[in-house]
Protein backbone atom coordinates (compact mmCIF):
# COMPACT_ATOMS: atom_id res chain seq x y z
CA UNK A 1 0.00 0.00 0.00
CA UNK A 2 1.47 3.67 -1.01
CA UNK A 3 1.35 6.91 0.62
CA UNK A 4 -0.81 8.25 -2.44
CA UNK A 5 -3.71 5.99 -1.80
CA UNK A 6 -3.57 4.84 1.69
CA UNK A 7 -5.70 7.67 2.69
CA UNK A 8 -7.82 6.81 0.04
CA UNK A 9 -8.41 3.50 2.06
CA UNK A 10 -8.68 4.74 5.44
CA UNK A 11 -11.92 6.78 3.99
CA UNK A 12 -12.80 4.07 2.44
CA UNK A 13 -12.96 1.74 4.76
CA UNK A 14 -13.00 3.65 8.32
CA UNK A 15 -16.19 5.94 7.60
CA UNK A 16 -15.69 7.27 11.08
CA UNK A 17 -12.44 8.16 11.44
CA UNK A 18 -11.50 11.73 9.43
CA UNK A 19 -8.15 12.08 8.52
CA UNK A 20 -5.97 15.18 9.55
CA UNK A 21 -2.78 15.14 7.82
CA UNK A 22 -0.79 13.41 5.64
CA UNK A 23 0.52 9.38 6.70
CA UNK A 24 3.65 8.91 8.38
CA UNK A 25 5.80 5.67 7.25
CA UNK A 26 7.08 4.21 10.62
CA UNK A 27 10.56 2.78 10.56
CA UNK A 28 10.28 0.22 13.10
CA UNK A 29 8.16 -1.94 10.42
CA UNK A 30 10.52 -5.13 9.56
CA UNK A 31 8.14 -7.73 8.04
CA UNK A 32 5.05 -5.39 6.79
CA UNK A 33 4.70 -1.46 6.13
CA UNK A 34 3.27 0.46 8.53
CA UNK A 35 1.41 3.94 8.74
CA UNK A 36 0.72 5.84 11.48
CA UNK A 37 -2.31 8.39 10.18
CA UNK A 38 -2.92 11.37 11.95
CA UNK A 39 -6.73 11.91 12.56
CA UNK A 40 -9.45 14.71 14.26
CA UNK A 41 -9.89 12.50 17.14
CA UNK A 42 -6.55 11.33 17.48
CA UNK A 43 -4.03 9.09 15.31
CA UNK A 44 -4.61 5.49 14.19
CA UNK A 45 -2.07 2.71 13.06
CA UNK A 46 -2.51 0.93 9.67
CA UNK A 47 -0.74 -1.69 9.07
CA UNK A 48 -0.15 -3.97 5.48
CA UNK A 49 1.54 -7.21 5.13
CA UNK A 50 3.13 -8.07 1.58
CA UNK A 51 3.79 -11.50 0.23
CA UNK A 52 7.00 -10.96 1.66
CA UNK A 53 9.21 -9.55 4.31
CA UNK A 54 9.06 -5.51 4.13
CA UNK A 55 12.95 -4.91 4.77
CA UNK A 56 14.13 -7.68 3.20
CA UNK A 57 11.93 -8.23 0.02
CA UNK A 58 14.03 -10.95 -1.53
CA UNK A 59 12.25 -13.46 1.80
CA UNK A 60 9.12 -14.83 0.92
CA UNK A 61 6.61 -14.54 3.94
CA UNK A 62 3.00 -15.78 3.59
CA UNK A 63 0.76 -12.19 4.37
CA UNK A 64 -1.82 -13.81 6.49
CA UNK A 65 0.52 -13.65 8.98
CA UNK A 66 -1.70 -10.79 9.78
CA UNK A 67 -4.69 -12.89 10.46
CA UNK A 68 -2.89 -14.42 13.28
CA UNK A 69 -2.20 -10.80 14.75
CA UNK A 70 -5.54 -10.03 14.60
CA UNK A 71 -6.56 -13.39 16.18
CA UNK A 72 -3.82 -12.72 19.03
CA UNK A 73 -5.15 -9.04 19.37
CA UNK A 74 -9.18 -10.40 19.89
CA UNK A 75 -8.44 -13.37 21.97
CA UNK A 76 -6.17 -10.92 24.67
CA UNK A 77 -8.44 -8.27 24.71
CA UNK A 78 -10.73 -6.79 27.47
CA UNK A 79 -13.99 -9.29 25.90
CA UNK A 80 -11.49 -11.70 24.71
CA UNK A 81 -11.62 -15.14 25.83
CA UNK A 82 -7.61 -15.11 27.44
CA UNK A 83 -8.71 -11.37 28.98
CA UNK A 84 -7.31 -12.50 32.18
CA UNK A 85 -3.45 -13.17 30.66
CA UNK A 86 -3.63 -9.00 29.89
CA UNK A 87 -3.19 -6.17 32.55
CA UNK A 88 -3.85 -2.76 32.51
CA UNK A 89 0.40 -1.99 32.64
CA UNK A 90 0.61 -4.97 29.74
CA UNK A 91 -0.92 -5.80 27.01
CA UNK A 92 -0.89 -5.32 23.10
CA UNK A 93 -3.24 -2.85 21.08
CA UNK A 94 -6.37 -2.68 20.86
CA UNK A 95 -7.59 -3.72 17.17
CA UNK A 96 -9.64 -1.17 14.99
CA UNK A 97 -10.54 -3.12 11.35
CA UNK A 98 -9.19 -5.32 9.85
CA UNK A 99 -8.88 -6.30 5.81
CA UNK A 100 -7.73 -10.18 5.15
CA UNK A 101 -8.37 -9.99 2.20
CA UNK A 102 -6.05 -7.15 1.45
CA UNK A 103 -3.96 -7.92 4.33
CA UNK A 104 -4.55 -4.78 6.33
CA UNK A 105 -4.56 -4.23 10.23
CA UNK A 106 -5.88 -0.81 11.78
CA UNK A 107 -5.34 -0.62 15.44
CA UNK A 108 -4.95 2.18 18.16
CA UNK A 109 -1.83 4.25 18.16
CA UNK A 110 0.21 3.79 21.23
CA UNK A 111 1.98 7.42 20.29
CA UNK A 112 5.66 8.27 19.89
CA UNK A 113 7.01 6.11 22.78
CA UNK A 114 10.45 3.69 23.07
CA UNK A 115 10.70 0.19 22.09
CA UNK A 116 12.00 -1.27 25.24
CA UNK A 117 15.56 -1.91 24.26
CA UNK A 118 15.96 2.07 23.71
CA UNK A 119 14.04 2.55 26.76
CA UNK A 120 16.86 0.49 28.86
CA UNK A 121 19.82 2.03 27.22
CA UNK A 122 18.22 5.68 28.29
CA UNK A 123 17.74 4.81 32.08
CA UNK A 124 20.53 5.85 34.90
CA UNK A 125 21.37 3.69 37.27
CA UNK A 126 18.93 5.87 39.40
CA UNK A 127 16.65 4.31 37.91
CA UNK A 128 17.24 0.69 37.97
CA UNK A 129 13.56 0.28 39.73
CA UNK A 130 11.85 1.12 36.70
CA UNK A 131 13.57 -1.30 34.50
CA UNK A 132 12.91 -3.86 37.08
CA UNK A 133 9.19 -3.48 37.34
CA UNK A 134 8.85 -3.76 33.27
CA UNK A 135 11.01 -7.03 33.57
CA UNK A 136 8.46 -8.04 36.16
CA UNK A 137 5.55 -6.96 34.27
CA UNK A 138 6.72 -8.77 31.12
CA UNK A 139 7.77 -11.91 32.72
CA UNK A 140 4.43 -12.53 34.14
CA UNK A 141 2.45 -11.61 31.10
CA UNK A 142 4.53 -14.06 29.43
CA UNK A 143 4.30 -16.42 31.90
CA UNK A 144 0.55 -15.92 31.97
CA UNK A 145 -0.06 -16.92 28.51
CA UNK A 146 2.04 -19.60 28.60
CA UNK A 147 0.08 -21.46 31.74
CA UNK A 148 -3.13 -20.38 30.73
CA UNK A 149 -3.50 -21.81 27.16
CA UNK A 150 -1.64 -24.82 28.06
CA UNK A 151 -3.41 -27.81 26.37
CA UNK A 152 -5.88 -26.23 24.69
CA UNK A 153 -7.05 -27.69 21.40
CA UNK A 154 -9.00 -24.76 20.16
CA UNK A 155 -6.39 -22.58 20.67
CA UNK A 156 -3.70 -24.81 18.80
CA UNK A 157 -6.44 -25.16 15.83
CA UNK A 158 -6.76 -21.46 15.62
CA UNK A 159 -2.93 -20.80 16.39
CA UNK A 160 -1.12 -23.40 13.94
CA UNK A 161 0.84 -20.44 12.31
CA UNK A 162 2.93 -23.11 10.28
CA UNK A 163 3.88 -21.12 7.51
CA UNK A 164 5.53 -18.53 9.29
CA UNK A 165 6.90 -21.20 11.53
CA UNK A 166 8.33 -22.83 7.92
CA UNK A 167 10.18 -19.50 6.56
CA UNK A 168 12.21 -19.48 9.74
CA UNK A 169 12.91 -22.74 9.38
CA UNK A 170 14.68 -21.65 5.72
CA UNK A 171 15.50 -18.51 6.93
CA UNK A 172 17.61 -19.55 10.38
CA UNK A 173 17.62 -23.24 11.19
CA UNK A 174 18.66 -24.57 8.14
CA UNK A 175 20.86 -21.46 7.14
CA UNK A 176 22.54 -22.44 10.33
CA UNK A 177 25.95 -24.14 9.11
CA UNK A 178 26.67 -21.57 6.01
CA UNK A 179 26.05 -18.71 9.15
CA UNK A 180 28.82 -20.34 11.38
CA UNK A 181 30.81 -20.91 8.69
CA UNK A 182 30.19 -17.21 7.46
CA UNK A 183 31.52 -16.70 11.42
CA UNK A 184 34.55 -18.72 10.99
CA UNK A 185 33.35 -21.76 13.01
CA UNK A 186 35.52 -25.28 13.05
CA UNK A 187 32.79 -27.45 13.79
CA UNK A 188 29.82 -25.40 11.47
CA UNK A 189 28.84 -28.71 10.40
CA UNK A 190 27.90 -30.68 13.24
CA UNK A 191 26.50 -27.65 15.10
CA UNK A 192 24.27 -26.67 12.03
CA UNK A 193 22.82 -29.93 12.19
CA UNK A 194 21.67 -29.33 15.57
CA UNK A 195 20.20 -26.02 14.76
CA UNK A 196 18.43 -27.96 11.63
CA UNK A 197 16.99 -30.41 13.95
CA UNK A 198 15.74 -27.73 16.41
CA UNK A 199 13.75 -26.28 13.31
CA UNK A 200 12.06 -29.45 12.67
CA UNK A 201 11.20 -30.23 16.61
CA UNK A 202 9.18 -26.64 16.80
CA UNK A 203 7.37 -27.87 13.80
CA UNK A 204 5.79 -30.57 15.57
CA UNK A 205 2.16 -29.58 17.50
CA UNK A 206 3.44 -27.23 20.23
CA UNK A 207 2.21 -26.99 24.33
CA UNK A 208 0.79 -23.53 24.37
CA UNK A 209 0.54 -20.13 22.49
CA UNK A 210 3.70 -17.96 22.44
CA UNK A 211 4.15 -14.58 21.06
CA UNK A 212 6.94 -15.83 18.53
CA UNK A 213 8.56 -12.88 18.53
CA UNK A 214 9.68 -11.74 21.61
CA UNK A 215 12.19 -9.38 21.19
CA UNK A 216 13.10 -5.35 22.68
CA UNK A 217 11.31 -3.53 19.64
CA UNK A 218 7.74 -5.29 20.46
CA UNK A 219 7.67 -4.08 23.79
CA UNK A 220 6.50 -0.68 23.36
CA UNK A 221 7.06 1.65 26.66
CA UNK A 222 4.01 3.67 27.29
CA UNK A 223 3.48 6.38 30.45
CA UNK A 224 0.48 3.38 31.42
CA UNK A 225 3.05 0.43 31.23
CA UNK A 226 3.55 -1.67 28.56
CA UNK A 227 2.07 -2.50 25.10
CA UNK A 228 3.10 -5.78 23.29
CA UNK A 229 3.04 -5.27 19.36
CA UNK A 230 3.55 -7.31 16.56
CA UNK A 231 1.88 -10.93 16.96
CA UNK A 232 1.94 -11.85 13.57
CA UNK A 233 4.57 -14.80 14.31
CA UNK A 234 2.00 -16.16 17.38
CA UNK A 235 1.80 -19.72 17.18
CA UNK A 236 0.79 -22.49 18.90
CA UNK A 237 4.10 -24.04 20.04
CA UNK A 238 7.06 -24.50 22.50
CA UNK A 239 7.41 -22.14 25.14
CA UNK A 240 11.42 -22.25 24.53
CA UNK A 241 10.97 -20.22 21.42
CA UNK A 242 9.80 -17.17 23.15
CA UNK A 243 12.37 -17.38 26.05
CA UNK A 244 15.54 -18.20 24.21
CA UNK A 245 14.45 -15.60 21.78
CA UNK A 246 14.22 -12.84 25.06
CA UNK A 247 17.52 -14.22 26.31
CA UNK A 248 19.57 -14.06 22.92
CA UNK A 249 18.36 -10.43 22.31
CA UNK A 250 19.25 -9.47 26.38
CA UNK A 251 22.43 -10.78 25.71
CA UNK A 252 22.74 -8.72 22.62
CA UNK A 253 21.85 -5.31 23.97
CA UNK A 254 24.15 -5.53 26.70
CA UNK A 255 27.06 -6.87 24.56
CA UNK A 256 26.72 -3.99 22.11
CA UNK A 257 25.49 -1.74 24.66
CA UNK A 258 27.59 0.65 27.53
CA UNK A 259 28.24 -0.55 31.19
CA UNK A 260 24.90 1.43 32.30
CA UNK A 261 23.07 -0.75 29.31
CA UNK A 262 24.36 -3.97 30.13
CA UNK A 263 23.53 -3.41 33.99
CA UNK A 264 20.02 -2.56 32.82
CA UNK A 265 19.59 -5.48 30.53
CA UNK A 266 20.68 -7.43 33.34
CA UNK A 267 18.40 -6.59 35.94
CA UNK A 268 15.43 -6.21 32.76
CA UNK A 269 17.03 -9.89 32.45
CA UNK A 270 16.48 -11.52 36.22
CA UNK A 271 13.50 -9.92 36.96
CA UNK A 272 11.44 -11.51 34.05
CA UNK A 273 12.58 -14.60 34.93
CA UNK A 274 11.51 -14.48 38.40
CA UNK A 275 8.26 -12.93 37.78
CA UNK A 276 7.87 -16.00 35.15
CA UNK A 277 8.64 -19.07 37.82
CA UNK A 278 5.60 -17.23 39.67
CA UNK A 279 3.50 -17.15 37.09
CA UNK A 280 3.85 -19.97 35.67
CA UNK A 281 3.45 -21.65 39.14
CA UNK A 282 2.93 -25.16 39.32
CA UNK A 283 2.72 -26.10 35.15
CA UNK A 284 6.39 -25.80 35.35
CA UNK A 285 6.87 -29.56 34.51
CA UNK A 286 4.77 -29.56 31.87
CA UNK A 287 5.85 -26.53 30.41
CA UNK A 288 9.15 -27.11 30.59
CA UNK A 289 12.00 -30.14 30.32
CA UNK A 290 15.47 -30.61 30.20
CA UNK A 291 15.31 -31.62 26.72
CA UNK A 292 13.80 -28.14 26.45
CA UNK A 293 15.93 -26.10 28.30
CA UNK A 294 18.31 -27.50 25.96
CA UNK A 295 16.89 -27.10 22.81
CA UNK A 296 16.39 -23.31 23.83
CA UNK A 297 20.27 -22.74 24.18
CA UNK A 298 20.11 -23.81 20.83
CA UNK A 299 17.61 -21.25 19.54
CA UNK A 300 19.27 -18.95 21.40
CA UNK A 301 22.99 -19.65 19.30
CA UNK A 302 20.86 -19.87 16.02
CA UNK A 303 19.04 -16.26 16.78
CA UNK A 304 22.11 -14.41 18.01
CA UNK A 305 23.66 -16.14 14.12
CA UNK A 306 20.75 -14.33 11.95
CA UNK A 307 21.10 -11.20 13.81
CA UNK A 308 25.44 -10.78 13.71
CA UNK A 309 25.95 -12.74 10.49
CA UNK A 310 22.88 -13.82 9.01
CA UNK A 311 19.49 -12.16 7.10
CA UNK A 312 18.66 -10.01 9.77
CA UNK A 313 21.71 -8.19 10.77
CA UNK A 314 20.95 -5.29 9.14
CA UNK A 315 19.06 -2.67 10.89
CA UNK A 316 19.61 -4.22 14.02
CA UNK A 317 22.81 -4.04 17.09
CA UNK A 318 25.70 -4.83 14.23
CA UNK A 319 24.51 -3.13 11.24
CA UNK A 320 27.83 -2.64 9.20
CA UNK A 321 30.00 -5.29 10.74
CA UNK A 322 31.78 -7.63 8.92
CA UNK A 323 32.21 -11.08 9.62
CA UNK A 324 35.56 -10.66 11.51
CA UNK A 325 35.16 -7.51 13.46
CA UNK A 326 35.48 -8.51 16.77
CA UNK A 327 32.08 -7.74 18.14
CA UNK A 328 31.12 -10.55 15.69
CA UNK A 329 33.70 -12.93 16.23
CA UNK A 330 32.76 -12.37 20.05
CA UNK A 331 28.71 -13.47 19.32
CA UNK A 332 29.37 -15.90 17.13
CA UNK A 333 31.69 -17.48 19.52
CA UNK A 334 28.72 -17.08 21.87
CA UNK A 335 26.30 -18.52 19.82
CA UNK A 336 28.36 -21.36 18.88
CA UNK A 337 28.78 -22.30 22.24
CA UNK A 338 25.55 -22.25 23.46
CA UNK A 339 24.77 -24.99 20.62
CA UNK A 340 27.93 -27.42 21.04
CA UNK A 341 27.10 -27.52 25.04
CA UNK A 342 23.44 -26.76 25.46
CA UNK A 343 22.50 -26.22 29.05
CA UNK A 344 18.96 -27.80 30.35
CA UNK A 345 18.57 -25.07 32.87
CA UNK A 346 15.38 -22.92 33.09
CA UNK A 347 17.31 -19.88 33.33
CA UNK A 348 19.98 -19.59 30.68
CA UNK A 349 22.96 -17.98 32.00
CA UNK A 350 26.34 -16.88 29.99
CA UNK A 351 28.96 -14.96 30.89
CA UNK A 352 29.77 -12.03 28.70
Amino acid sequence: MEKTNLLRYVDRHLPDFAAAGSPERLPQGNLNYVWRVPGEGGSIIVKHAPPYVASDPEVDLDPNRLLFELRSLQVLSPRGPLAEVSRPDVRPPEPLYADPHNHVLVMEDLGDVPPLGRWIQERSGEEMERVETAGRRLGAFIGRLHRITLGDDRLAEAFDNRAMQETRQAVQYEAATDLLRRGGVDDAEALGRRVQSLGKVLRRPGRCLTMGDLWPPSVLVTGDGLRVIDWELAHYGQPLQDLAHWDAHLWMLAHRGDAPTAEAAGVLRDAFWTAYRAAIGSAADRLWTDAMGERASIHFGAEILVRTVGRFQAGYLYDGLDPDDEPVQEAVATAAAAIRNPRSKLEIRRER
